[in-house]
């Protein structure tokens, strides 16, 4: 009862004596965001997300789900007074000012060539239910044309200990298996993901008729800017076996484990050395078979498609890695040279040892 009573009384001096209680300034800690309107047709989705330093002044960076290349864009001179938000992003020659109001930012994006409206809003997000996870969990694949290579991806959904759902990645004909996705919502049939592994490329689609149909934005030259069709049917997906035409005593030569680095410079000028592996075996029908893999970059069981052997040259083809290797085979050594890309852009020796 005192406690109440005093507390009364503080509050009726308060009044009496003109006095106002402030409430304390909006926290903006923690990610904003909201869409901008590029033109009547597109927008892109941004967000904002702040942080405190020691001293207790807001840093804050930018993504776009929509856009790989917006990625952890870092901005600057952010300033905050618990209703004007102002700050600039130099690598986009872009800067933000707004206000607080009703609890979204309201504001302007301002870069070269004129200002955007923006509203930012606390993000908080989608709790994906046991019945539209229900619909997802599986694997989904389907096919898709990359710089003229067709290869068939696939997504697995799941849930973890806590009900939530996650996902992975992986290109079954290229040997990349399971790599996880990050930022997956699904919430009114709309499904959204990101692949950190293909350049955080983002996948947009939306169910229907037992079906994903959807668009993969990958960020390279031959990609179009709005993404690649993808559309995904539900079902597990293997790649084809791929029978090797070898006789009984070229196989007998070349059976067992091959493995070698290939150094070769990259076009921005990094050198790499990945290890080649190559596998040559019989599987359980009996057939020859061989495998290519890049243990460094977790690709494992790439099909050969073609292995030939005559007079101690051997050739090697991988079609769905635009690759190839030509050399000479001597005892437990091949010596060659090894040639990827649509134009054999990359090339270089490579020197296999029996492993």
């Amino acid at each position: 009862m005192k406690t109440w009573i005093r507390n009364i009384t503080l509050a009726s001096l308060a009044l009496a004596s003109g006095l106002t209680m402030a409430a304390a300034p909006q926290d903006l800690t923690g990610m904003w965001q909201g869409k901008l309107a590029v033109d009547p047709k597109n927008s892109l989705t941004i967000q904002m997300t702040f942080a405190k330093d020691a001293k207790g002044a807001y840093t804050a960076v930018l993504n776009s789900p929509d856009n790989p290349a917006l990625k952890n864009t870092p901005a600057s001179g952010v300033t905050w007074d618990g209703a004007t938000l102002k700050l600039q992003v130099p690598a986009l020659q872009g800067s933000y000012s707004a206000a607080l109001k009703d609890g979204s930012l309201n504001g302007q994006w301002t870069q070269p060539g004129g200002n955007l409206p923006l509203v930012l809003a606390p993000y908080q997000k989608p709790v994906v239910t046991k019945q539209a996870a229900a619909q997802l969990i599986g694997a989904w694949n389907g096919p898709i044309t990359v710089a003229g290579t067709s290869l068939t991806v696939q997504f697995r959904f799941s849930t973890d200990a806590k009900g939530e759902l996650q996902g992975t990645f992986s290109i079954p004909d290229q040997g990349l298996n399971d790599q996880p996705v990050s930022d997956l919502e699904f919430s009114g049939g709309n499904l959204s993901l990101r692949i950190p592994r293909v350049n955080n490329a983002p996948f947009t689609a939306t169910l229907a008729n037992n079906q994903l149909t959807g668009k993969l934005k990958i960020p390279a030259p031959a990609a179009p800017q709005d993404g690649i069709p993808l559309v995904l049917k539900k079902g597990e997906y293997a790649p084809p076996v791929v029978a090797l035409k070898l006789t009984s005593e070229q196989f007998a030569a070349l059976s067992g484990k091959w493995s070698g680095k290939f150094e070769f410079t990259a076009p921005n000028g990094q050198k790499i050395s990945p290890t080649v592996v190559l596998r040559f075996e019989t599987n359980s029908a009996g057939q020859y078979v061989g495998f290519i893999d890049n243990p460094d970059q977790g690709i494992k069981g790439v099909y050969l498609h073609e292995v030939t052997l005559v007079g101690g040259k051997i050739a090697v083809n991988v079609g769905v890695a635009n690759a190839t290797y030509a050399g000479t085979l001597s005892g437990k050594t091949m010596t060659g040279t090894w040639t990827q890309g649509p134009q054999g852009q990359i090339t270089g020796p490579l020197v296999l040892t029996h492993q």
